[in-house]
This record gives structure tokens, C-alpha cells and sequence, in this order.
């Protein structure tokens, strides 16, 4: 069955082994996303479940490489990643369990305000780009069972991949394409992964990639917060690498010019063409970004952001509340006596009747 994104689930199609699947939230090119919730009694915490799709199910470098995202995502427990609860397998398909965010991401934020026409404020940029650092320092310095560095790089970050919660926490998220030491999947030849206009230019070479790469991406993702104007981005693959590799970069004071000093020398240095010019650490950038704001009263808050969250994008934390609501309502009772002399259709022989008819026997 084929279910449209942002719709719910049909009731008789929500069993999906130890989870009911509630709304489909979207379809990528690898995978479905439902809100989900575990069958358990007592487990009334709503999930993201994330579905190989179907024509892939069979496809073992695919599979290869959402088993290896499971397995790496499973290792990153840090508040500002997205944390993976369970892999498994059900009915061939295999999937992922994972917490839900509730917020925005900042593609859909950074859409909005380039309609309307507004900026973000230099604390606000700051306080999402620190706490988007901390979650890939994390990745970055994450160690396997055996104690050695899984030598995580993301090599996707750009703004659907970072959402900033309700509560003004910002989650890293989709390590789909990470690669770590001693993951099973291996790039096809020939392709390049990520997303383009947020790629480095080691990555688009194809050269060997470190944790310099994801703080490439990072600043090219808050320079477009404070520009709010994308930059890279070009009509075609080729011109968008051309602008990434060879082009000169906008000085950001000319869309910002109340940009702190300090600000734009941390947003230079992370976005060197040569990764040897970078920021050695995504916790590094952090650092500068904190220092460029300290005098205006540092990065914004958790609440600060949660304010903004709930201020400005209070639309579309509603929708996601309507969600949830829909998500709790009760499915309508099985027909009772009633409904039988009606001509509806009779339970299953030695069926106990259901509460709700009982009680009106």
C-alpha cells in the first residue's frame, strides 16, 4: 500500500511487528519515515521509524549500508544527536527506531524567513551553530567497543539534517552516508554522496575525508543562516562544484554587516578551501563562535531558541501537535449487538466481546 507523506496511517495497515505505524512523514531516496509507537503496554512514547523502501529491500549494498548507519547512529549517545533505540527486521524489511524530534528543521525555518523577508538574529544563528558543533564533536570523537575512534564523518550535514527541537535543544541527525572504521558498505564507483551544495572540496574531488569536512559543511550552513540566501547552489551539478572549488565566496558583511568580527574570521577559517587552513575540531569552531558573541551575551539559550521556536514558527509546531493528537485518538470500537441486527458483520467465532459492548449488554 502506498501512502501519501504527511498523512496517517490507515488503521488496518498499522501492525508492523512490535510498533503501530501512525503518519507517514516522508519518503527519501532510501527510505520511508512513519511516526510510530512501540505495541508494548506502558510504552506510550511516540517514535520515528525509518523503512528501507520496498524496491530496495533487496538490494544488499543498500541494505548494507542502513544496517551500517544503524550500527554507527546506535554508538552516538549525546544530546544533540539524534539517538537510534532499536534495529531490526520485520516481514523483509528492514528498519530503524529512532526518537522523535519535535521541531522544525532548519530548511523549513530558513524557508520561511526567506519569504518573509527576515533575518536571524547573530545569538540565535550562533546558539544553533554551537550546539550543532557539539553533536558532530561528538560523532567525531566517538569510540567503538574496543576503545579505538570510529573516525566518524557525517559527509551530510546541511539544514534538513538538523532540526532544532521544541525544547530549543538542536539535533544532529541521518548519519545515512556516515562512514566510520569498520563499516561493511563501500561507495560505488563513480558516485559522489551528500548533499551537493553543502559538500567540501576534498569531497567532490573524491579525496580522503576527515572530521575537516563536516566543518566545512557546517559553516557553509551558517553562512546561509545569516545571509539567509543560499550560497553554493547553482542551477546545475557541475556549476555547483565549480562555485564550491573554485569561485570566491561572498563576504558575508554584505548581507550582514552587524556580523561580529569574530564571527566572520570563524566563518572564513571553517570554510578554507584547504582543509589544513580549517578549524582542526568541529569543538574549535564552537569555541571561536562562543568568543565572537561573548560581548552581545553569548551564543542564545535553549530557551531563547524555544521561545523563537514557539514565536515565530508556531504554525508549524502546531501542525506537528495535530499529529500527535490524531496519533492518540482511540480506534472506533468493534460493531456490538446492535450493530450485528443491523447487518454489520459479526465477530470472529469465540471472540470474547469487546468492553465497550459488554457494557452495554
Amino acid at each position: 500500500m502506498t501512502i501519501p507523506a504527511g498523512t496517517l496511517v490507515p488503521r488496518d495497515a498499522r501492525d508492523f511487528g512490535s510498533y503501530q505505524l501512525i503518519a507517514k512523514l516522508a519518503t527519501g531516496g532510501m527510505a520511508e519515515i512513519f511516526l510510530a509507537r512501540p505495541t508494548g503496554r506502558g510504552q506510550q512514547d511516540v517514535l520515528v521509524l525509518k523503512r528501507i523502501l520496498p524496491h530496495l529491500a533487496e538490494d544488499e549494498h543498500f541494505v548494507t549500508m542502513f544496517r551500517d548507519e544503524a550500527d554507527l547512529a546506535s554508538q552516538l549517545v549525546h544530546r544533540n544527536v539524534c539517538q537510534v533505540h532499536a534495529f531490526g527486521e520485520y516481514a523483509g524489511t528492514w528498519f530503524i527506531a529512532m526518537e522523535y524530534l519535535h521541531g522544525v528543521p532548519l530548511s523549513r525555518m530558513m524557508t520561511r524567513l526567506s519569504k518573509a523577508g527576515k533575518m536571524l538574529d547573530t545569538r540565535m544563528v550562533a546558539g544553533i551553530i554551537v550546539q550543532a558543533c557539539e553533536g558532530l564533536h561528538a560523532a567525531h570523537e566517538a569510540r567503538g567497543p574496543d576503545g579505538q575512534s570510529l573516525n566518524v564523518v557525517h559527509r551530510d550535514v546541511s539544514p534538513p539534517n538538523i532540526m532544532v527541537c521544541g525544547d530549543g535543544t538542536v539535533k544532529v541527525l541521518d548519519f545515512g552516508i556516515a562512514k566510520a572504521r569498520g563499516a561493511n558498505s563501500r561507495t560505488r564507483t563513480g558516485t559522489v554522496k551528500g548533499k551537493n551544495a553543502y559538500m567540501s572540496p576534498e569531497q567532490i574531488l573524491g579525496k580522503p575525508l576527515d572530521r575537516r569536512s563536516d566543518v566545512f559543511a557546517l559553516a557553509i550552513v551558517m553562512y546561509e543562516m545569516l545571509a539567509i540566501k543560499r550560497l553554493f547552489h547553482r542551477d546545475s551539478d557541475f556549476l555547483t562544484f565549480k562555485a564550491i572549488t573554485e569561485e570566491p565566496i561572498p563576504d558575508i558583511r554584505d548581507r550582514r554587516p552587524d556580523i561580529p568580527p569574530g564571527m566572520r574570521a570563524a566563518l572564513i577559517q571553517a570554510m578554507a578551501r584547504d582543509p589544513n587552513g580549517r578549524f582542526e575540531t568541529a569543538q574549535a569552531f564552537a569555541n571561536a563562535i562562543r568568543n565572537s558573541v561573548a560581548t552581545l551575551g553569548g551564543p542564545a539559550s535553549t530557551n531563547d531558541l524555544a521561545r523563537l521556536l514557539f514565536t515565530d514558527f508556531g504554525d508549524e509546531m502546531a501542525a506537528r501537535d495535530e499529529i500527535l493528537k490524531a496519533a492518540d485518538e482511540p480506534a472506533p470500537p468493534p460493531p456490538c449487538a446492535e450493530d450485528r441486527l443491523a447487518g454489520g458483520p459479526a465477530p470472529a467465532p469465540h471472540t470474547a466481546a469487546p468492553p465497550a459492548c459488554r457494557a452495554q449488554w
